[in-house]
């Protein structure tokens, strides 16, 4: 019985040291994405394409530069649409459901495959989304068409990850792990950089759709509390940026 109590004791396998070897291959990722050109990330943009042609929704075809376009829908796949921070998130969400067991390459690469297979499903969802919904969202809500993306690429990616990570009995770990990679990490960057700091805009929003979401969903699992839901009131209609009249690029430089 010890044993099976040891096994089933959250984070007892996945030590310190397992952790830190971890971080370290995510931030060595995000560096290698980061310098990495569209032509260099086809294993993440070819198959989003063709996935997304494959619902007869779209017509993307491939580009100078590694891109791929969509002229009937003015719609582009550029390298920020790759999703290659949320690609990190989910490898570690993944790495997070399985910390049980003993870290390895099989349950690292395990990990890594079901993180692109994620990733791969929630680029398709967000895409469909801007394309059929972006306007009408923005419409809505009268947000300018620069926050409706925003709002559709943060809540699907926080959302997924969530379901990602449901029934692991630690309700903290997906708005740990969404902003320590889309937050903390860049931050970290910039001051290792010497660079003055992140988009504060889209800071803003990477942390008011994740808090927004946890709120809704605590409300709603515990009953409606309009005290409670007051509180915050407003956070997301403060954020607002200018609209642009361009071609709609399908991603944001925070990937």
């Amino acid at each position: 019985m010890a044993g099976a109590e040891r096994v089933a004791r959250p984070g007892r396998v996945f030590g310190w040291r397992a952790w830190s070897l971890v971080l370290l291959l995510a931030l060595a990722f995000k560096a290698g994405y980061s310098a990495a050109a569209a032509e260099q990330l086809q294993w993440l943009l070819r198959p989003l394409a063709g996935l997304l042609n494959a619902t007869g929704l779209f017509n993307f075809m491939p580009v100078a530069g590694g891109e791929w376009l969509d002229a009937g829908h003015d719609l582009i796949i550029v390298k920020a649409c790759s999703g290659g921070n949320f690609l990190i998130a989910a490898w570690l969400g993944w790495l997070w459901r399985g910390r049980t067991r003993p870290f390895g390459p099989t349950l690292a690469l395990g990990a890594f495959a079901a993180a692109w297979l994620t990733t791969l499903l929630a680029n398709a969802a967000r895409i469909v989304l801007i394309g059929y919904g972006q306007d009408d969202l923005a419409q809505l809500t009268g947000l300018s068409d620069a926050d409706s993306h925003r709002l559709i690429g943060i809540g699907v990616y926080f959302g997924t990850l969530l379901l990602q990570l449901q029934g692991t009995g630690t309700a903290l770990a997906a708005p740990a792990i969404y902003l320590g990679v889309t937050l903390f990490a860049p931050l970290l960057n910039a001051w290792l950089t010497g660079r003055i700091g992140i988009d504060m805009t889209h800071a803003l929003w990477s942390v008011g759709v994740p808090l927004a979401t946890l709120l809704f969903s605590r409300v709603s699992s515990s009953g409606w509390q309009p005290g409670r839901a007051t509180r915050t009131a407003g956070l997301l209609g403060s954020i607002s940026t200018n609209k642009t009249s361009m071609p709609t690029l399908i991603g944001h430089p925070r990937g």
